[in-house]
């Protein structure tokens, strides 16, 4: 499972990590999917870039995003009681798929979102500029439109709440 930030600029997901320190593209029915050929695991067949590393020799997961973002290793460790959650060691089966845990997935998630947190914060200031700057425009109309109607700039300042001078200085040259 992967998660895809806003703006879709990120795309992040718990990769599997082989005992050489690759990070996990995919899963087949054989094993995790990792790109890039070692000699030591047999080729996928459909992806004859990849190699297929058995879901038993998976070594632990991290976080990894499209832009080139890794997290901190989870290690994967041979016995329940081994597990430590506050040490980054979770105990998955050997005989099971080597997927993270539902509670290390969720904690890599976490991280991969304080890792997009600047960027989906940077999203919210761009939709307000724009509506900062839409509203700009249609006052500028507004005042031209009351100006030609008739107003005072004494009216136009009251109205937006600045003096009339002030909206004579801004609007004047606009006329």
């Amino acid at each position: 499972m992967g998660w895809v930030s806003t703006d879709n600029e990120h795309e992040g997901w718990a990769a599997c990590v082989a005992p050489d320190g690759r990070l996990s593209a995919s899963s087949s029915g054989e094993g995790m999917l990792f790109r890039g050929i070692s000699g030591r695991y047999k080729r996928d067949k459909m992806m004859p870039d990849y190699e297929v590393v058995p879901d038993a020799e998976i070594v632990g997961w991290r976080g990894q995003c499209v832009c080139g973002w890794q997290g901190e290793m989870w290690e994967r460790v041979i016995s329940r009681a081994d597990a430590d959650f506050n040490h980054r060691r979770d105990y998955v089966s050997p005989e099971d798929s080597a997927h993270a845990s539902l509670k290390v997935e969720d904690a890599i998630h976490d991280e991969w979102k304080a890792h997009i947190g600047p960027s989906e914060a940077l999203l919210g200031v761009e939709a307000a500029a724009r509506e900062y700057n839409q509203a700009g425009h249609r006052l500028d109309k507004t005042v031209a439109a009351a100006k030609a109607a008739g107003a005072s700039w004494a009216d136009i300042g009251r109205a937006v709440g600045i003096s009339r001078q002030s909206a004579h200085e801004r609007w004047a040259d606009k006329q």
